[in-house]
């Protein structure tokens, strides 16, 4: 079940933008999406918060549907790179809350299960802080997803872009797939989860500053099939994110009663059972 849990984590947090060839104000989506990929390459810092809902639903009867809800927050910024990020999570029932810190000293964290700081190594923690900053920062998957310029509404709010997308079917499988391979660290994925994945329904908004083409938010809505091991899941995700203090967060330090107090993690603590 942690398998289907960590699948599930990934696909909601690693969906980007898709759009189409509408125009709007005489800008077509294409314009759109590079002069947004342009203004988040160049953002200093940024906060950023995601609220995410999960429900894992089994196909055979007398197994237990799990849910998973989740709130994150986290700083970003770029020069020197640093990061701070907090979760609050409820898995069946059970509350569970974590911190991070990484900067160029490293990557600390805790959760309210052991309650003792832990440091990781240094290639765990290049890798949990890329998967981090791609989930929170969809530049990437702006670039991965022009491809896919198509079957996308545009409209103008005041002051904001508002680009909406849904689909459904084969087309967009090798998409996610790629998707998820690209943001999770190496060796987490195992192979036959994504071989047995089945993209039922995909929506998304996302919202774009008309004046700065900054982030503003985004939600996220995904209906999805697995199998692993024989036993065949749905999952159905809601996910809604906001961004603010564009270019206004401080520096991040780590504290040093973090540092000292730590001890040092193990690489299976990120495997995947």
């Amino acid at each position: 079940m942690k398998k289907l849990l960590g699948l599930g984590s990934a696909v909601l947090l690693t969906i980007g933008l898709t759009a189409c060839g509408t125009t709007t104000s005489g800008k077509d989506v294409e314009e759109i999406i590079n002069s947004s990929i342009s203004a988040s390459e160049k953002m200093k810092s940024f906060h950023v918060k995601m609220e995410m809902e999960q429900d894992i639903i089994p196909a055979a009867e007398d197994a237990g549907e799990v849910n998973q809800s989740s709130t994150i927050e986290m700083d970003y910024v770029t020069e020197p790179l640093g990061m701070y990020q907090t979760t609050e999570m409820t898995m069946m029932g059970m509350p569970i809350e974590a911190e991070t810190y990484f900067t160029e000293e490293g990557l600390y964290t805790k959760d309210s299960m052991s309650n003792q700081w832990q440091s990781a190594p240094k290639e765990l923690s290049d890798s949990i802080v890329e998967m981090s900053k791609n989930q929170a920062d969809a530049t990437e998957q702006l670039k991965q997803l022009k491809e896919y310029i198509k079957d996308v509404k545009v409209e103008e709010k005041e002051g904001h872009y508002l680009i909406s997308f849904s689909a459904s079917g084969e087309e967009y499988q090798s998409l996610v797939e790629e998707t998820v391979e690209s943001t999770m660290p190496e060796g987490i994925m195992p192979k036959e989860l994504l071989e047995g994945l089945k993209v039922n329904k995909l929506s998304y908004t996302y919202e774009i500053d008309k004046k700065t083409y900054h982030p503003v938010n985004f939600t996220v809505d995904m209906d999805f099939d697995m199998e692993i091991e024989g036993e065949k899941v749905q999952s159905v995700q809601k996910m809604k994110g906001s961004y603010s203090k564009i270019n206004e967060v401080d520096d991040i330090t780590i504290p040093a009663e973090v540092r000292e107090g730590a001890v040092e993690m193990d690489d299976s603590a990120m495997q995947v059972e």
